[in-house]
């Protein structure tokens, strides 16, 4: 069998339950994975602080690919690895689309802290908009006009809709900003929904795991992907082993090497069970 040197996680939807929690089991398997000398590090559209609630109950041992791609963090020596902003100018040009196609833009704080979130309108019918909103209060604000803001290059432009109206317009946006790389994800909070960010063209969780395996000087052919949702499919393309969760959408399960238990079945621990230890 392959031995292979890094396990990549995904975290909605793979690494929390549906109650939002990293089980036990998941836990004791990672330091088990550790343990045997396996890097393990989460690979997530999650920025710094958010992606920080959930590492650090973990025993992780590598950078952090974080914010889709766009950044990779060491947090033992809180630094930086590897950053990718989108320019002011191509993040004043997406609002501009995204407006144009009746949607309402939300633009991210430049990396690495990407601490805040801008918006300036939503649809008041839009409920995953609104609990996105309530779950993140202090890093949510609501201003005149996002365009305001962009002085300085943003981490990225995202929308969030109905996953049927986000299907039929992302080709439009995908034409419209071909400097961009459009990424779609299913709404955790409600299926129904789906978020669009809009980073610098090549960036993925694809991207970031490539970008993290030369920095520890291992092969992509070495690595495990661990993923659930639409924004892993190039992860799950690039890694050695592509691995999804048994909740996972159609469109990852087709893209998988390999199918294992769901998020509230341990699935990770499975993962680790089957394919490293």
């Amino acid at each position: 069998m392959m031995k292979y040197r890094l396990l990549a996680l995904d975290i909605d939807g793979t690494l929390l339950n549906d109650n939002r929690h990293v089980t036990d089991a998941s836990i004791a398997a990672i330091q088990r994975a550790v343990d045997a000398g396996v890097y393990v590090t989460l690979c997530t559209g999650r920025s710094i602080s958010s992606a920080a609630q959930v590492a650090r109950r973990l025993p992780l041992n590598a950078p952090l690919v974080l914010n889709g791609g766009a950044l990779i963090y060491d947090s033992l020596r809180r630094r930086a690895l590897y950053i990718r902003n989108l320019s002011k100018s191509i993040a004043l040009h997406a609002v501009h689309q995204l407006r144009n196609l009746a949607c309402y833009p939300i633009v991210y704080a430049p990396l690495p802290e990407s601490q805040y979130f801008y918006y300036d309108d939503y649809d008041p019918h839009n409920a995953s908009f609104l609990q996105y909103i309530e779950k993140n209060t202090g890093r949510a604000h609501e201003v005149e006009d996002v365009t305001h803001l962009l002085h300085d290059d943003a981490a990225m432009v995202a929308i969030t809709d109905r996953i049927v109206r986000i299907q039929n317009l992302a080709p439009s946006i995908r034409n419209q900003l071909p400097d961009t790389t459009t990424t779609l994800e299913v709404s955790p909070m409600d299926r129904a929904y789906c978020h669009v960010t809009i980073t610098p063209r090549g960036v993925s969780k694809g991207s970031g795991l490539r970008e993290l395996t030369m920095l520890l000087g291992i092969h992509l052919s070495e690595t495990i992907a661990v993923g659930d949702n639409l924004n892993d499919l190039d992860m799950l393309s690039k890694a050695g082993l592509g691995v999804v969760m048994g909740n996972a959408t159609p469109e990852a399960k087709a893209q998988a090497d390999y199918v294992t238990g769901s998020n509230n079945e341990d699935g990770v621990a499975q993962v680790i069970e089957r394919f490293i230890l």
